[in-house]
């Protein structure tokens, strides 16, 4: 029902305008074409955004701004449509569709505390269950909470999904159990018509490069990527296979394109710091390991990462400093004394006679 308002919305908004050209110097429509537009395949989504762009303006109706999100979460332009639907949020922040949508623009985004939060507030709500239940499963196991990730899953009636969403149900089941894809049968199941669905895609390319042939892995990836330029997991995708094949120089393009397509991504720097550093490009690697934010359970990586490369840079008081720094905090993680004794041939004092600045003495 709200689809048919949205619809005429609109369409009414285009009652009193007449054929105009936008920025690109496109005809813009009549109404009668715009209606079939809205109406259409994910092919025309960009001339529907395009057109909605020439219409909304400062004190557009809420519904407005979610019909762009909409449109804009189907090209994967999922930041973009992050700012659209947090507008439509501010006037209606109870709207079922409103909140729904913002839950998987937040799980694209890869903001996973934000999906949970937005989904919570509709599990409740029998309209859509399975969708919603699915959502909730992904999500915990993102944050890995397997068990809960099972319990939603068992929640949903199998027997009542279509055939890819079962698929992606078994796929799902696989990563709660082992907490990760380890059946290549499981990859190679998924065959040119699962992976057309977009929740598929996102395992089977992420998980699917030691299982089939370089050429096979790279000519299905581009294909989807020539079809959504937009769509950061697929990007992230095709930039680490370019640093598996050794070519640095368009890995790190595909990484700077992805970086730009995240409002913030920790994961995704914590990435990009390792893919420079395995290219010995420390300094870069540092700028991205101090985007990182300080409370998250990876973090315990990031300090002894930035160790090694202060290291490798041959900056010995940042390097010291920063190994110091982790102990503190790190009480527990003996890589840090390890990477120390390695690289300046400091062994363990048995008697206690030196000092060194990673051992706390406690009488």
């Amino acid at each position: 029902m709200k689809e048919k308002f949205l619809l005429i919305f609109v369409i009414f908004c285009t009652i009193s305008c007449e054929t105009t050209q936008d920025f690109k110097g496109e005809i813009i429509p009549d109404q009668k074409y715009i209606f079939s537009l809205l109406n259409s395949e994910k092919g025309q989504n960009q001339k529907a955004i395009s057109y909605l762009n020439q219409i909304i303006e400062d004190g557009s109706s809420p519904h407005v701004y979610y019909l762009r999100a909409n449109y804009l979460f189907e090209s994967r332009q999922y930041k973009k449509a992050n700012v659209d639907i947090q507008q439509s949020l501010k006037s209606s922040p109870r709207d079922f569709e409103y909140i729904l949508l913002a839950g998987q623009i937040a799980l694209n985004l890869e903001n996973y505390t934000s999906a949970l939060n937005y989904l919570n507030l509709i599990k409740s709500n029998e309209k859509k269950q399975a969708l919603i239940l699915f959502l909730l499963a992904e999500v915990s196991i993102k944050l890995n909470k397997y068990t809960l990730g099972t319990y939603y899953l068992d929640q949903i009636r199998i027997n009542e999904l279509a055939r890819t969403d079962q698929v992606y149900y078994s796929v799902l089941r696989n990563l709660c159990a082992v907490n990760k894809i380890t059946n290549p049968y499981l990859i190679s199941g998924l065959d040119q018509k699962s992976i057309q669905g977009i929740r598929l895609q996102r395992y089977y390319f992420e998980n699917a490069m030691d299982y089939t042939s370089k050429y096979l892995y790279q000519n299905q990836l581009l294909k989807l990527i020539n079809q959504y330029p937009n769509d950061p997991h697929l990007l992230r995708c095709w930039a680490r296979f370019l640093s598996k094949i050794n070519q640095f120089k368009k890995a790190e393009l595909a990484y700077q394109k992805v970086a730009n397509l995240f409002e913030h991504n920790d994961s995704l720097y914590l990435e990009i710091g390792k893919f420079y550093m395995f290219h010995r490009n420390y300094s870069t690697a540092l700028i991205y390991l101090n985007k990182i934010k300080p409370d998250l359970e990876f973090f315990i990586d990031v300090p002894f990462l930035k160790s090694k490369c202060y290291l490798y840079l041959g900056d010995k008081i940042r390097y010291e400093s920063m190994m110091d720094s982790a102990q503190l905090v790190l009480k527990n993680d003996g890589r840090f004394y390890q990477l120390k004794m390695k690289y300046f041939g400091i062994s363990m004092d048995t008697n206690l006679v030196a000092k060194d600045s990673l051992l706390t003495i406690k009488p």
